[in-house]
């Protein structure tokens, strides 16, 4: 079985990132991203550490905006519009998971869209969903992208895609499509999921279950795709129980060190697109 890392694919990524950094230092234009965290949750702020570390590395500022758990929905919305008027930040991300009483969908709405880095405002969702991307989602780019590394054949491909998140699964499916891959999304309905994910030459599971994926519901030679990320007693685990998946598959991205690497880079890379774009002028 292969594993399809992502690291070589996060460095090539980082390396054209620092040219264009390098660029906007250039012009005086310092790139920077506002990380807003509601009560930050455990897998959340691993990927805010990764950001901090990566941003450092390219010459991005990672600006880490906490917020307590209790925070009210307005207070959360102003912070929002706060960094959506600050010229000095180039992108906003909404750290999820939120806790239950805010309201994600209503949250996004006040995200910028040309700071929204993440993909998840109404607008750059409606340009992914038309086929004319901007911003897509991290996670759901850094699938496209690592079988593209890996040179893994979409144009034709059987897909089942397993959840529906708005970050992950949903994106994922669009983008799949626009390769002219055959998508089929499984949820918390579908009635058999191994039933569709053993036809499937391609698996995509991002459901937030650590070892939900097993050996008996994939094809042989199958690739799949692991986009969890989940934090057990063990350490980040992901939604593929590994060790039955790799006496089947022909492929496997590894937790860690698969799509979550890959996510990082990508999400830094638009935040240097959005500062190019506001300071095209200037």
């Amino acid at each position: 079985m292969r594993l399809l890392h992502g690291r070589p694919l996060a460095e090539r990524l980082a390396a054209r990132s620092r040219e264009r950094s390098r660029a906007l230092l250039g012009r005086d234009v310092h790139p920077a991203l506002a990380a807003i965290s509601v009560g930050i949750d455990p897998a959340a702020n691993t990927y805010l550490q990764r950001l901090v570390r990566g941003g450092k590395a390219v010459g991005i500022a990672v600006r880490d905006i906490s917020l307590p758990r209790d925070a009210t929905e307005r207070a959360v919305i102003a912070e929002l519009d706060r960094a959506s008027r600050d010229r000095s930040l180039h992108g906003i991300l909404l750290l999820t998971p939120l806790p239950g009483k805010l309201d994600e969908g209503h949250l996004v709405d006040h995200i910028a869209a040309p700071k929204d880095v993440e993909g998840v405002n109404p607008y750059n969702v409606g340009l992914l969903l038309d086929g004319r991307p901007q911003f897509v989602p991290s996670t759901a780019e850094a699938i496209i992208e690592l079988l593209r590394f890996h040179e893994i054949r979409l144009a034709g491909a059987d897909v089942v895609v397993v959840g529906r998140s708005t970050v992950v699964g949903r994106p994922a499916a669009a983008l799949l499509l626009s390769e002219d891959a055959t998508v089929t999304i499984a949820h918390k309905s579908t009635n058999d999921v191994g039933a569709l994910t053993r036809r499937a030459a391609i698996v995509v599971v991002a459901v937030g279950r650590a070892g939900f994926l097993t050996g008996d519901m994939i094809s042989q030679g199958a690739t799949v795709i692991d986009a969890g990320i989940n934090m057990t007693p063990a350490g980040i685990a992901g939604d593929v129980d590994a060790d039955s998946v790799a006496t089947v598959a022909g492929a496997l991205s590894p937790v860690p060190g698969g799509v979550g690497t890959v996510t990082t880079a990508l999400l830094l890379r638009n935040v240097l697109t959005a500062a190019e774009t506001q300071t095209a002028g200037g």
